[in-house]
């Protein structure tokens, strides 16, 4: 009996043993089989890095190669048309804003080069663009009175789509003096009515505002514009078409004034003799067309030269 048991119980304890040693493999190959697959996705996923990175270099390669071409189109040697005329206008720009340079700005205006084709107007109105300051409306002033006989360079189309592109009287005015000194006074006409319109206003400072517009042209077509207000109710106003009659009347225009030296305001009488001196000394001929000189004298002054 005890032998029997004995037997059983060795079987059991081989069994035991068999078992054990069964499991213990069965868990070591899973764990070596783990092993092995997280070794695999290691190099799986190196190799797909290195396959993913082949494939984006030449992408890569390809996207820097303009990046380059782009730098290199650049370079001060090998600048792009537009590119230069750009800089060029932007250092216009930024010269007159600082009111220095103004004379190299009216050089840059007037020189051409195979760098810069760009027209006179297109120049004027690059300068021009925005809110043009002071100093940049003089520079253009000045430019356009220089280029008065040029009519290849600035023709009058030209000169007619800056006069509606832009607002500053002084401005205005000058095209259409140049304009009309070319025998257009399309835009010399349209300032005089301009100004009629302000004369129209109650407001005693407009009507002198206007009539010390009317008296920059140095035209006689503006003298009929002038002559009534000659005997407006405001003295002030009275003092200032004196002055306009002045500077755009001639010989031909005396009668307007010769009885004013009357007037009982010592200011206008006083005034009144004075124009009607210069307006003698004027020939009848005087102020129908516009000289170099009368345009000269009413550019608006550079600050900076």
């Amino acid at each position: 009996m005890k032998s029997a048991l004995s037997g059983k119980h060795l079987i059991l304890a081989a069994l035991g043993v068999g078992s054990a040693c069964a499991v213990g493999f069965y868990i070591k190959q899973n764990v070596d089989q783990e092993q092995r697959i997280q070794s695999l996705e290691v190099e799986n996923s190196r190799l797909r890095s290195a396959l993913e990175s082949r494939e984006v270099e030449p992408h890569e390669a390809g996207a820097r190669a303009p990046d380059r071409e782009a730098r290199a189109a650049t370079t001060p040697a090998d600048k792009s048309h537009a590119d230069t005329a750009s800089e060029k206008a932007g250092g216009m720009r930024s010269a007159a804003a600082d009111g220095t340079g103004s004379l190299q700005i009216l050089k840059d205006l007037d020189s051409a080069s195979e760098t810069d084709l760009r027209s006179y107007l297109e120049k004027l109105q690059e300068l021009l663009s925005g809110n043009p300051t002071e100093e940049e409306i003089a520079i253009a002033s000045r430019f356009i009175f220089e280029k008065a006989g040029d009519r290849q360079g600035l023709p009058d189309y030209a000169l007619q789509s800056l006069y509606a592109s832009q607002s500053d009287p002084d401005l205005r005015r000058v095209i259409a003096q140049v304009l009309s000194q070319r025998g257009n006074n399309t835009l010399l006409n349209n300032q005089i009515a301009e100004a009629q319109a302000k004369l129209m206003s109650r407001q005693p400072r407009v009507r002198q505002d206007a009539l010390a517009q009317l008296a920059k042209m140095h035209s006689t077509q503006a003298v009929d514009a002038i002559a009534p207000f000659l005997q407006d109710p405001d003295t002030t106003v009275r003092l200032e078409a004196l002055f306009a009659l002045r500077d755009t009347g001639n010989q031909h225009h005396v009668h307007l004034v010769e009885g004013m030296v009357n007037d009982p305001d010592p200011s206008v009488s006083a005034l009144a003799a004075d124009v009607l001196s210069s307006l003698r000394n004027l020939s009848a001929s005087a102020r129908t067309g516009y000289s170099r000189s009368e345009i000269e004298a009413e550019l608006p002054p550079i600050a900076n030269p």
